[in-house]
């Protein structure tokens, strides 16, 4: 692609992990070592969002009067209103202002029962003592709030506080819903955790009233993931991951956790839901969970106890790995090349492992062995790692999925919208692989790195869950690491199956290959089954390295052939020319001798090919040297001049020599060769090509008259296109050529090829091709160009009109038989 200047490239944006990995992610980094995860669903918390116009009491702070006020009722217990003002230095008696001043103050801490009594006793009540000691008085506002009630889970008080910061994701209906008829004390319940600014009895916020204005049903997705103990299967919690804030949600988790009913129905939509989408993931009932435990591996049931153990001494572990690094430093880094994994993966950590197999632990091969290939995982999880693991030429992916099982029910083991990527993998990425295998049920995933081959085998598990006061059992399968020798020759096995199928694959496609491109026929699949150590599989591929090698020496001899037999013509060529200069005839005995070297180290044994190599060299031998300064030999040893060739024409000169439209092709091309572009058109080629073009030639009685014809209209072209003849135009070219085109069927040799849209018309003589442009055929010229029976059907690439001089003047000397 080219590079474009002055424009700023756009940095490219960070691909969003899918939402099983980042769920994974998260829970993997919060669960406990001896957890395992089950699964995880959707949920949508559906809600009302209800609207309350409220009436509040709150505390509010009394005034610096109402505070002297209610200081002189705490210290004398009674007193009047006359000497409340004396003690307070109002004039209550003959200033009417000062009286007006503490009246609406005494009236005040009155009306929200501070004080009882007349004005001759006052006192404070049980109220007045506590807004005494507070500085504080009771003040009533109105204000609209907000609540989410959950009508199936009413004990959920707290959802908006669980969403927290995005309110605004929320899906709400703008439909309007029913009055929910709560009682005011439901509704301060949930206040009291949403709204606390209506109520809040720890601040002294009460609510008086609340009057329904609106309500609106709403929801709000998340993602509940379930983990349970491996030590106890009793212990099972959920942990709700929230993609607006991609991160774990305590506050809703520890809500889930709190309400056995909801977490209950939660934990029985995962179970239903993972059944749904593995087909290995089953409900057990009656008979079968004793089936299906008695069954369970010995490596789970270690693998699970190892866990449980590892959790226990997580932290004698990590002092452990220190004192080995201080006492073993120079290990370290051999250490590091080591790949370390657990005994035991859940489905969903496992996924977290894989991808920590492709980005980070920098392998050599991944082999991928799945019963099934489905959709959901593979177009958007695995796909991607694979596509961009591939992208380094040095690393292989291996892929197989089972055949269809005899119990199966008609359902293919690759999902239809997986199979075009993993064909457009196949053909794109010479190192990726796919096959699949006979009838199998489990899961295997081997991690090759340098000599490290780390085998996971699938392993089907019996976990219990306590779901609605019953026990379920499910059979699922979970993947364990296997021994190292376990997985050596697991991995022989597979490579074995991988290259049986290959065999059969690469066989059929060298054999249909075409002979042009076995040239550079390269194959690095057949390179990676040639390089592996290991009898059987060379017993394969052996066979199919020499029908290869076959096929290339039949290629190679028909290649040199070709090439013999253009020296041949142009050594005859050249004979009939004068001969040779010493530069060319040493370059034909080094083409010569570089072909019998190739014959002599492929032993090529073909008579035909042995022969036609003498030939050309005996012909080369008994060509003439062409001198620059011929002169005048007088050696014994000089040959007879050859006698020339008889005059078909007896109007043209007799210095004109008579040659085959063979020879003439030739002598063109080698003009085309010498250089990029031809001698720039002069009036005087113009001139002759006007000549060319003259009635006589016109009048096309051979192909002599045609070619000079073509080579003028060559000519005149390019001078009319270039502004060098002004006197003619492009359509007195085109008269000639369709002349031409009306006498085509009296020239076997001659093939006409039209382009219409581009409106390029091309004639080809035995391979010599003229190009015209702009030419427009009417509806009677294309009648004689579909009836004319072509030789040729494309162009070959000939740029005569880079060389009308030259072919022009090719044209004036020579005189085609």
């Amino acid at each position: 692609m080219s590079k474009i200047k002055n424009k700023k490239i756009a940095a490219p944006q960070k691909v969003l992990e899918p939402i099983g990995t980042r769920i994974a992610k998260a829970v993997f980094e919060e669960k406990k070592i001896s957890e395992r995860i089950f699964g995880y669903i959707s949920y949508d918390i559906n809600f009302v969002k209800a609207t309350y116009a409220g009436k509040t009491q709150r505390p509010a702070k009394i005034t610096s009067l109402e505070k002297g006020i209610v200081g002189i009722l705490l210290i004398d217990e009674t007193s009047s209103f006359e000497k409340i003002g004396l003690i307070l230095g109002l004039d209550v008696v003959n200033d009417k202002a000062e009286q007006s001043i503490l009246r609406t103050a005494i009236e005040t801490l009155r009306g929200f029962n501070a004080i009882e009594g007349d004005d001759s006793c006052m006192a404070l009540t049980d109220a007045g003592r506590t807004y005494a000691e507070r500085g504080e008085r009771p003040d009533t506002y109105t204000k609209s709030f907000d609540i989410y009630i959950d009508k199936s889970h009413l004990s959920w008080l707290n959802i908006k506080n669980c969403i927290g910061d995005y309110l605004s994701k929320i899906n709400e209906v703008n439909t309007p819903c029913d009055d929910l008829n709560l009682s005011l004390e439901q509704i301060k319940q949930y206040a009291e955790c949403q709204a606390q600014d209506v109520h809040f009895p720890q601040n002294r916020y009460i609510l008086e009233s609340a009057i329904w204005k609106e309500g609106h049903e709403a929801s709000y997705k998340v993602y509940v993931c379930f983990v349970q103990s491996i030590a106890s299967s009793e212990e099972v919690r959920a942990l709700v991951f929230d993609e607006n804030s991609n991160a774990l949600n305590p506050i809703m988790s520890e809500q889930i956790n709190s309400n056995p009913e909801l977490l209950a129905e939660l934990l029985e939509n995962c179970i239903k839901f993972e059944c749904e989408i593995d087909e290995e993931t089953i409900v057990l009932e009656g008979d079968a969970v004793e089936t299906a435990k008695s069954e369970i591996s010995e490596d789970i049931k270690e693998a699970e106890k190892q866990l449980v153990l590892e959790e226990e001494n997580a932290h004698k572990a990590s002092l452990s790995d220190t004192s080995a690094d201080s006492s073993q430093p120079t290990n370290t880094t051999n250490d590091k090349e080591r790949l370390h994994k657990k005994a035991l993966y859940d489905s969903l950590s496992f996924e977290l492992e894989l991808h920590k197999i492709f980005n980070e632990d920098d392998p050599d091969e991944v082999w991928l062995i799945s019963p099934w290939i489905r959709k959901g995982a593979f177009m958007h999880d695995r796909g991607p790692l694979i596509e961009n693991f591939l992208k380094d030429e040095n690393k292989r992916v291996f892929i197989a999925y089972s055949e269809p099982a005899s119990n199966n029910d008609g359902k293919p083991m690759m999902d239809e919208e997986v199979e075009p990527g993993i064909k457009l993998l196949n053909e794109q990425y010479p190192n990726f692989f796919y096959v699949q295998l006979p009838e199998f049920h489990l899961k295997n995933v081997i991690e090759v790195k340098g000599d490290q081959k780390i085998l996971f085998s699938g392993s089907f598990n019996v976990l219990s869950f306590s779901v609605s006061e019953e026990q379920k059992h499910v059979r699922r399968e979970e993947m364990t690491l296997a021994h190292h020798t376990v997985a050596k020759n697991k991995y022989a096995d597979f490579q074995l199956e991988f290259a049986e199928i290959y065999a059969t694959r690469i066989q059929k496609e060298i054999e249909n290959i075409e002979v042009a491109s076995l040239a550079n026929y390269q194959n690095e699949r057949l390179d990676y089954f040639l390089s592996i150590d290991n009898p059987e599989v060379h017993k394969l591929f052996s066979p199919i390295e020499d029908l290869l090698e076959e096929k290339i020496l039949g290629c190679l001899k028909e290649e040199l052939y070709k090439k013999l037999a253009k020296i041949g013509q142009e050594l005859v060529v050249a004979s009939n020319l004068g001969g040779l200069n010493p530069k060319d005839k040493k370059k034909y005995h080094s083409m010569l001798n570089d072909i019998s070297k190739e014959i002599s180290n492929n032993s090529i044994d073909d008579p035909s090919t042995l022969e036609l190599l003498e030939n050309d060299l005996q012909l080369l031998e008994l060509i003439h040297d062409k001198k620059i300064f011929p002169g005048k030999i007088t050696s014994t040893h000089t040959k007879q001049p050859s006698i020339p060739r008889k005059q078909s024409n007896k109007s043209v000169n007799i210095d004109v020599e008579c040659i085959s439209i063979l020879e003439l092709k030739t002598m063109i091309d080698e003009v085309m060769k010498g250089s990029q572009h031809g001698t720039r058109i002069t009036t005087e080629s113009v001139s002759i090509a006007k000549k060319m073009c003259s009635p006589n030639n016109l009048s096309l009685e051979n192909i002599d008259k045609l070619f000079k014809v073509l080579a003028g209209a060559n000519v005149l072209a390019s001078a009319i296109k270039f502004g060098i003849e002004k006197k003619m135009g492009l359509a007195d070219v085109h008269n000639s050529l369709r002349r031409i085109i009306k006498r085509c069927n009296d020239f076997d040799d001659l093939s006409i090829i039209y382009n219409k849209e581009q409106k390029r018309i091309i004639f080809d003589i035995e391979g010599l091709q003229f190009q015209y442009e702009k030419f427009e055929a009417n509806d009677e010229l294309m009648e004689f160009i579909k009836k004319h029976i072509n030789r040729a059907m494309r162009w070959n690439g000939s740029k005569t009109f880079l060389f009308s001089v030259e072919i022009i003047d090719i044209a004036t000397k020579y005189i085609v038989e």
